[in-house]
């Protein structure tokens, strides 16, 4: 009896400790964060913020989730990357939940439960880079509101990285800070030099294969090993988050196309380029072990940009935000300094 009695009291323990700290700043342990997830976390997530569609670039729906709280000290807008979505993020808002900030996220096209744009919802698609961006600045100026807001911040991750960058730049908007976790500056294609991996990607593309999977892409696989994966240390948060994909099937999304590839590689440049003339205060976080996005890239970036700090963590993959405790512990406490010094 006592073995059976035991993960139920466990649980209880997960949320009488939730209720009595609500306002801890601390991260849930990585110990008791599978227990957290089902009784707080997603409950926060799923109750406490609002869901809706709006209309993007070309018609396409696309699905955001909002938390506005009354008094709030500033807003927060995510940016995830590719393959990502907005409940995904669960844990990151709840974590920072103690700033009273409003939260707003999407859905990218192509990804989440945003409307997909080929036949196979699996392959990450996009007809212009510039859709994206586009999707961004309505998402901001419909749903955002900046004018309603004293202080407004962007977080952005990986391929959300230079989306947030191309629309700061085409934009200007009234931002207090954008802080860039792994952006997507430079992908790294080693051992292939990455111009020669620019030329075939294009003339692939070029010869009408741009819906197709990427050299050795496929379908979202279900059963891909935590060993070895590019992202993250974290088994939890690796379990949990191919746990949410299992219970909504909707949300899985495969290798990108060569389209899409194609896309990034002609986007890239702009953002790196014209980085000069951001004059907003940048803090670019990335990992000492990421393999995903070129290093240089993240370099040149914030050498141009006029205010702009990188912090490198050590022992942190691709996904910094969902790292091992200590990786993401230090993460989290830059993101929540900078937020609120300015």
């Amino acid at each position: 009896m006592m073995a059976r009695r035991g993960p139920k009291i466990g649980l209880w323990i997960t949320v009488l400790l939730v209720l009595i700290c609500p306002g801890r700043a601390g991260a849930v342990p990585k110990n008791r964060l599978a227990a957290a997830f089902d009784a707080t976390i997603g409950p926060f997530f799923n109750n406490q913020f609002t869901f809706g569609v709006l209309q993007g670039a070309g018609g396409v729906k696309i699905h955001y989730a909002k938390r506005e709280v009354a008094h709030e000290r500033g807003a927060l807008v995510v940016v995830n990357g590719r393959t990502e979505f907005a409940a995904k993020y669960a844990e990151f808002f709840y974590d920072l939940r103690d700033l009273r900030f409003s939260f707003y996220t999407y859905d990218h096209r192509g990804q989440g439960l945003s409307g997909r744009l080929l036949k196979d919802p699996q392959k990450g698609y996009v007809d212009h880079f510039t859709n994206y961006v586009a999707d961004l600045a309505k998402f901001i100026k419909t749903v955002v509101r900046p004018q309603e807001h004293q202080r407004l911040f962007i977080l952005a991750h990986s391929m959300g990285g230079l989306i947030s960058v191309l629309y700061c730049l085409e934009n200007k908007p009234p931002l207090n800070g954008l802080i860039l976790c792994a952006p997507m500056l430079q992908i790294n294609t080693s051992p292939i030099p990455n111009r020669l991996a620019k030329y075939f990607v294009q003339g692939i593309t070029a010869l009408g294969g741009g819906a197709w999977y990427v050299v050795g892409g496929g379908p979202y696989d279900p059963a891909k090993p935590f060993n070895n994966n590019e992202l993250t240390h974290s088994r939890v948060r690796f379990t949990l988050n191919r746990g949410l994909v299992a219970r909504d099937p909707r949300l899985a999304l495969g290798a990108p196309t060569f389209k899409w590839l194609a896309e990034s590689f002609a986007a890239m440049p702009l953002g790196l380029k014209e980085a000069g003339a951001l004059k907003m205060p940048i803090l670019l976080l990335r990992g000492s072990e990421d393999v995903v996005v070129g290093r240089q890239g993240e370099d040149d970036f914030c050498h141009a940009a006029p205010d702009c700090r990188l912090i490198e963590l050590t022992g942190g993959r691709h996904e910094l935000l969902f790292e091992s405790d200590p990786v993401r512990t230090k993460a989290l406490t830059l993101i929540k300094n900078f937020l609120k010094d300015h």
